[in-house]
């Protein structure tokens, strides 16, 4: 993948006029809105020459109102000049007669400069005016009196600024192709009043700083003298993509409570469109066939999109990532808020898109002293290939965003999974079997049933009573009578490290702990009603934070997998106030980032599982702290059908690049099953070979085919950090193909993974490739029958490569190089 240099030099200038830096040369032109096209520089909206009342121009800037146009300048300007008026064409004549514009200069939120109500014919209006003391920035707005905007092509001809006593043709000014807002990339309301209105009063102050690893953080400051409160944007740039983000942080430093603080919107900007614009989305993962499918909604002339997280999961309806496109360029949009977040794109009648995110509820007043945080925002800017724009997303997560361990993203671990109830005598014949047989595994898994008290014995996870003792996490003496650490030991002994399943944010009411802190605990209490560990309780974080580190090092757990099987939100709205909304749902989300990050600090080389019944808290945040190991609970059951692990990670690849899920390789409908593995393949996998005590391995299991399995995933694994091309649609349909491409253009090197599902009817296709050098031979090899193949890249990429699969139910892997 090879980084937009024009783009980064877009969207340093869009930080440096944003943030008030000025530190970029000469003078910039933002077209902010335009009622239709694109701005043009030295041409009227038509394409030709400005012209006005039959007279030519030979320089100036082509609009179409109703627009706004944003000069910046690093210097202050002291003049406008320009002539002004409809462009007088062929269609303004026939199409324009009726309408009249009006032009005017701006400054500070002042009007300077007016034009009469203009008509097309009419002569040139010239504009001369002089602006106030150290004017960096100056608004030149056109806009209909009449109400129409047909054929409205409105001019700026001759328009320039003086600076220094030297004039600057704006023609000839940068052209800053990313909408700068304007005071804020965010809104909110405070006291009843908007903060587009109330910011340019507060006191504001900015300060920039290197914060390593190709980072610049930029802190902006705005404070209401009259009641204290600051609203702090902490915003990045980033050296090598054309991305930024930023948190935005509330603090009372008054002595009194503050008003009130709602519709927070960690963004709300407007995104310029013309034409088709679509909103590219993916589903959440509420355990169906179609989790995560790839999902793109039109977005036509005063058309709406909304959608929010689901219950108080991230990713339980919609993965919070989307991506923007109108025209050639677009945005990808990333929220960071592992709680209940709201998302809007609404268009403005056939123009702009309005992009609005945040938490879905915040009505609440800030106490003295105290201080919040809201969701953290990414915009990822793109041009020409959306595609391209989404392997930008996927490179700069693993550069910028993912867990590290010696310096580099984290290995997508390769598990074998085994039920936690399972006695430890049988784990121990597992690992003498997996020795035997010569597999090599990166980590043991143990997953659910391994605790509670003796009498509650479960041998798998559809008996017995495991689940009601969530939330007491002492080793079941039934099962583990001498605990864990020696079963954790022989895993070390061979080669393996340790994966156990907890989750402590739910307990069963009249488990120990909640019996002992019923203050720490959220909910309703009854016979094995579900309550919900308050992570904005400090008291409780502390405890939970200590005895899982203490639980993780005695047991010398390398990999902590942390469920949650629940919805928290309406725990968190019962317990909030009538002047606090939305401050429980804060203070738990915050307690959580801290409690992961205690982890990873207080436990070196740790790396943490985020299931929460299977990829329903996918977010900017937990992807920041964790890997998706199990990214969905269509995988629970052994006879799942596989086009849902296709489609799964498929649609969860154009955004995430480490994700993981299982495959029940001993089953009788999987054993031998080539096309069911290969439909689970991705960053991280899974294999269930034995995973209950009364499920051993059959004498005529497969374990020729399952080496090879295991030999084709880890020569693929390392291409799942590569770039992404789907080769087919992300679809469920089951007379359809499914292919696609990872390529790592650091190696020249990739992989092709291809399916033909069990009820179509084709036996070949031509699939194009892309990323490849057309110039390079590649060499093909089918990972089946070993048999190599030559071709060229530009052959590969026009002609496509040629794949024949006889049977249905069957598939094909390539590797090439």
């Amino acid at each position: 993948m090879t980084i937009d240099k024009e783009m980064q030099a877009a969207v340093h200038q869009w930080v440096s006029v944003l943030t008030g830096r000025k530190d970029w040369p000469g003078v910039l032109v933002e077209c902010r809105r335009q009622g239709w096209g694109a701005l043009q520089a030295d041409k009227a909206i038509c394409g030709k020459p400005p012209c006005l009342g039959g007279k030519s121009y030979s320089s100036g800037l082509g609009t179409h109102a109703d627009g706004e146009i944003v000069v910046h300048s690093g210097k202050a300007m002291s003049r406008v000049r320009a002539v002004v008026g409809i462009d007088d064409n062929a269609d303004t004549r026939v199409q324009a007669t009726a309408i009249r514009l009006v032009f005017s200069v701006e400054s500070e939120g002042r009007t300077i400069w007016k034009s009469p109500a203009c008509r097309v014919g009419d002569a040139g209006v010239p504009v001369d005016v002089c602006l106030p003391h150290g004017t960096q920035s100056v608004i030149l707005r056109t806009r209909s009196v009449t109400g129409s905007i047909h054929y409205a092509h409105a001019d700026w001809a001759d328009a320039a600024v003086e600076i220094g006593g030297r004039e600057i043709r704006l023609g000839n000014a940068a052209m800053l192709s990313l909408p700068v807002p304007d005071p804020a990339p965010f809104s909110f309301r405070y006291g009843g009043r908007s903060s587009v209105e109330l910011l340019p009063q507060w006191k504001h102050t900015v300060s920039s700083c290197k914060a390593g690893n190709g980072r610049i953080l930029h802190q902006t400051t705005w404070r209401d003298p009259k009641t204290g409160i600051d609203c702090r944007m902490d915003m990045t740039e980033f050296k090598d993509f054309p991305a930024v983000e930023w948190v935005l942080h509330f603090r009372n430093t008054g002595r009194r409570d503050t008003p009130a603080i709602e519709d927070v919107q960690a963004l709300d900007m407007v995104w310029p469109a013309a034409g088709d614009t679509s909103l590219y989305r993916s589903r959440g993962s509420p355990c169906t066939i179609s989790d995560f499918e790839l999902m793109r909604e039109p977005i036509g002339a005063g058309a709406t999109v909304r959608m929010a997280a689901g219950g108080g999961r991230s990713s339980n309806s919609w993965l919070p990532f989307f991506n923007l496109e109108s025209g050639h360029k677009g945005v990808i949009t990333a929220v960071g808020w592992s709680g209940q977040w709201g998302a809007e794109f609404a268009r403005q009648g056939d123009g702009p898109v309005r992009m609005r995110a945040g938490m879905e509820l915040m009505h609440l007043k800030l106490r003295p002293g105290e201080g919040i945080r809201t969701p953290r925002m990414l915009l990822v800017f793109w041009q020409k290939d959306r595609q391209a724009g989404h392997n930008l997303l996927r490179q700069l997560l693993l550069d910028q965003y993912v867990p590290r361990l010696d310096g580099k993203p984290i290995p997508g671990p390769f598990a074998v999974a085994h039920w936690g109830g399972m006695k430890s005598q049988h784990h121990f014949e597992r690992l003498a079997m997996y020795r035997f047989e010569k597999l090599r595994y990166d980590y043991y898994w143990m997953d659910a049933g391994w605790y509670g008290p003796a009498d509650s014995y479960s041998p798998d996870e559809f008996t017995g009573d495991w689940w009601k003792h969530v939330g007491n996490w002492t080793i079941n003496p039934a099962a583990h009578p001498k605990g864990l650490l020696p079963l954790a030991k022989a895993i070390e002994k061979a080669g393996m490290k340790f994966l156990l399943w907890f989750e402590p944010e739910r307990a069963i009411s009249g488990t120990p702990w909640a019996a002992a802190h019923p203050d720490w605990f959220l909910g309703e209490r009854g016979e094995n009603k579900n309550l919900l560990l308050d992570l904005g309780n400090p008291q409780a974080l502390k405890w939970i934070t200590d005895y899982m580190v203490a639980f993780i090092k005695k047991n010398h757990v390398g990999l902590y997998r942390q469920d949650f099987n629940f919805n928290p939100l309406p725990y968190w709205r019962a317990a909030d106030t009538k002047d606090r909304q939305g401050v429980t749902e804060i203070r738990h989300i915050e307690g959580l980032y801290k409690f992961w990050d205690a982890l990873r600090q207080r436990c070196p080389g740790l790396i943490i599982d985020n299931c929460s019944s299977g990829g329903r808290r996918i977010d900017l945040e937990t992807v920041s702290r964790s890997i998706p190991l199990w990214r969905s609970d269509w995988q629970c059951w052994p006879t799942n059908d596989p086009i849902g692990g296709q489609v799964h990670g498929m649609g969860l690849s154009y955004w995430v690049p480490l994700h993981g899920t299982g495959v029940w390789s001993s089953m009788p409908a999987s054993a031998g099953d080539v096309y069911r593995v290969r439909s689970s393949f991705g960053a991280a996998l899974m294999f269930a070979v034995a995973p209950y005590e009364h499920t051993p391995v059959k004498p005529d299991y497969p374990w020729e085919w399952h080496r090879k399995m295991m030999a084709d995933y880890r020569r693929a694994q390392p291409f799942f950090r590569g770039d992404y091309y789907p080769l087919t649609g992300c679809t469920t349909a089951a007379d359809q193909w499914a292919a696609y491409q990872m390529h790592r253009p650091d190696m020249g090197k990739g992989l092709v993974m291809v399916f033909r599902r069990h009820q179509s009817p084709y036996r070949s296709a031509q699939l194009r490739l892309h990323g490849l050098d057309p110039r390079r031979t590649y060499t093909l090899e089918n990972a089946d029958t070993g048999k190599r193949q030559r071709l060229s890249g530009r052959r590969l990429m026009e002609n496509g490569l040629p794949v024949d699969i006889g049977e249905p139910h069957r598939s094909r892997l390539f590797f090439y190089g």
